[in-house]
């Protein structure tokens, strides 16, 4: 299993570092964690950030981040995490401050676009992570994969689906979902579109397996919404 949305770092309640995911990760039974900074290394301190995602060792790939307002010294962070294996784009609107559509992301977002990333934006804090926003970002890159981390949850989870269908290239993390959302994309759009992620330290791969088990999917369908299309969207 690849988990497709941890978090590493500290910030509130949550804390989380390289060694104790790696623990949890062996006991679900998951091989690969894609991997993104929480905290101050998400939003001011990026560096330190995704210096902890990238160097967590080789099952832990770094989803790496830079705030859209640092101008050019975010694209020359972007392309140091490239030079260090970085394997896609974080961006949380609502805790870094713009609107998906703004004028001021469009650089980062291009960046990653230029690097063959896929980018992943937090969705779901009305208003700036705005879900249908981002799917308006997606629709203006056809070639890259888009991902709605945590699927709109809490606040938009209802507008999922619309979004889905309006962008071919958006992608439902499952990681804070329910199984009736996930069901209802695969039904609709097939087990290409859903990403499984396990969200810790925020939620539980206890939890989210669970969820999956309950659908009884076909062993297929299965295999691709815990395996496949994450090795195929972080090319893993």
């Amino acid at each position: 299993m690849i988990d497709g949305h941890a978090m590493l770092g500290e910030e509130a309640y949550l804390k989380l570092d390289a060694a104790e995911l790696l623990r949890r990760m062996d006991a679900a039974g998951v091989e690969t964690a894609v991997a993104r900074p929480m905290g101050a290394g998400l939003v001011v301190d990026h560096v330190a950030g995704n210096d902890l995602v990238l160097k967590s060792g080789p099952r832990i790939k770094g989803l790496v981040s830079a705030n859209p307002w640092w101008g050019v010294r975010a694209l020359d962070e972007l392309a140091r995490c490239r030079d260090l294996g970085a394997v896609g784009l974080f961006l949380d609107p609502a805790r870094q401050g713009f609107f998906p559509t703004d004028d001021v992301a469009a650089p980062v977002v291009e960046r990653a676009v230029e690097y063959g990333w896929p980018v992943m934006m937090k969705t779901g804090a009305y208003v700036y992570a705005d879900i249908l926003a981002l799917a308006e970002v997606a629709r203006k890159h056809p070639g890259t994969d888009f991902v709605a981390g945590f699927g709109g949850y809490a606040d938009m989870w209802f507008e999922l689906p619309s979004a889905v269908a309006s962008a071919d290239n958006l992608h439902l993390d499952a990681s804070m979902i329910w199984g009736a959302a996930i069901r209802g994309i695969v039904e609709v759009h097939g087990p290409s579109r859903v990403v499984f992620g396990g969200a810790e330290p925020r939620n539980r791969y206890a939890v989210n397996l669970k969820t999956i088990d309950r659908l009884e999917l076909d062993p297929a369908v299965r295999r691709a919404i815990l395996h496949d299309n994450a090795r195929r969207i972080y090319g893993i």
